[in-house]
């Protein structure tokens, strides 16, 4: 959400942070003359398109939760579309965060905190209003093959105060304005600490600890104010810690070639855990949505190995190989955050759509899914 940065040495990004942030404390700031980073814009790109294709998998499969609805009863079709959907939710929300982490310094330190939180507020608060008030809600009339009035709908649905796939930006908004909080009160100092193999093990075990503590409250796909995923929350939060570290100590820019390597046999690892609990468990999915299961705590287990493991070696993989784009790369790097916030519109017309074409929910997700991540990048 905040995507334009300066590709810098790890020393020049601890000296650039920490200068800017002792002016933000000061509510000084600088302008300061920026270059967006490829690698960042294809990854983003790269991590939209897997959540509409998760969501695709959500409409036309026996898995989780949407707007609207065609269940398969394919076995193999809601095998695939589980797999998708338990893995992404594994790492891919968190990995969001961490590339939003590695943006804020920068950008709290060339605002100050006042035009920061403003900003925040316009970018991530006008969205999520409209969410909240009138688009989400407006879907089930549309599901609904628009039964009744659409302000009838909307006056059913408001209350449910439930903004969908803009949950993500409600946590965001609030991780910014408080990180923006807890910098001007206390800046960061000129202290360069080497990002070592072990901090990233005990951010795994944190993660997958408090996930393990959360979900006997919150368990998976439960219900609270604005819908906001609190069973996610440790790995968000976690995530999002690392990308701020990262950009105030020069970490993961580069990765080291050590580290980028031993997460990449940490995530195979951790898929690992995944499937093999999936595979001795039994035909209910219950058990691995949270409580003293043992299931729940395999499953909390794999999100600490994937979301930490999984987010670096991706990030590694795109700075080394992903960090150039042609015109259509580009336009597609600054359309992430539109797309990402149009899929769900998009997605549940393309269905409506094709509610009464006479084909199965196998091939109409063939047709959905494809059409949904060109239309979403397209339109915004």
């Amino acid at each position: 959400c905040c995507i334009s940065t300066p590709t810098r040495s790890p020393g020049e990004a601890v000296r650039g942070v920490t200068d800017r942030l002792r002016r933000t404390a000061q509510i000084e700031p600088g302008p300061v003359v920026t270059r967006r980073r490829v690698y960042l814009d294809n990854l983003k790109v790269m991590l939209v398109t897997a959540v509409i294709l998760g969501h695709a998998f959500i409409t036309y499969g026996d898995v989780g939760s949407w707007k609207y609805n065609e269940p398969s009863t394919s076995d193999p079709f809601n095998v695939v579309a589980g797999l998708v959907v338990a893995v992404g939710s594994l790492f891919a929300m968190g990995l969001f965060f961490l590339i939003a982490g590695l943006l804020t310094p920068q950008s709290l330190g060339r605002k100050g905190p006042a035009r920061f939180t403003l900003d925040r507020g316009v970018r991530l608060g006008l969205p999520l209003a409209a969410y909240l008030l009138f688009v989400y809600p407006s879907l089930d009339w549309v599901a609904d093959d628009f039964t009744g009035s659409l302000l009838t709908a909307l006056g059913d649905r408001i209350p449910d105060w439930d903004p969908g796939p803009l949950w993500f930006v409600a946590a965001l908004l609030v991780f910014s304005v408080v990180y923006a909080a807890y910098r001007t009160i206390r800046p960061a100092v000129d202290r360069p600490v080497a990002l070592r193999p072990v901090h990233l093990v005990w951010l795994g075990a944190v993660i997958a600890a408090s996930t393990f503590v959360v979900r006997l409250e919150f368990p998976i796909d439960s219900s609270q104010l604005l819908m906001i995923h609190v069973w996610q929350w440790p790995q968000c939060i976690g995530l999002f810690t690392l990308g701020i570290l990262a950009a105030e100590h020069g970490w993961l820019d580069p990765t080291p070639d050590r580290l980028r390597v031993l997460a990449g046999r940490w995530a195979i690892g951790g898929v690992g855990v995944m499937v093999g609990a999936f595979a001795a468990s039994s035909d209910s999915l219950d058990p691995f949505e949270g409580g003293w299961t043992w299931q729940a705590g395999a499953v909390a287990v794999a999100e600490g190995i994937l979301a930490v493991s999984l987010a670096v070696w991706l990030l590694a993989r795109f700075r080394a190989h992903h960090d150039a784009a042609g015109p259509v790369a580009r336009g597609a790097g600054r359309a992430a955050f539109g797309a990402y916030v149009l899929q769900a519109p998009v997605l549940v017309g393309l269905a409506v759509a094709l509610r009464d074409v006479g084909i199965g929910p196998e091939a109409k997700f063939l047709i959905v899914a494809p059409l949904g991540i060109g239309l979403s990048f397209a339109l915004a």
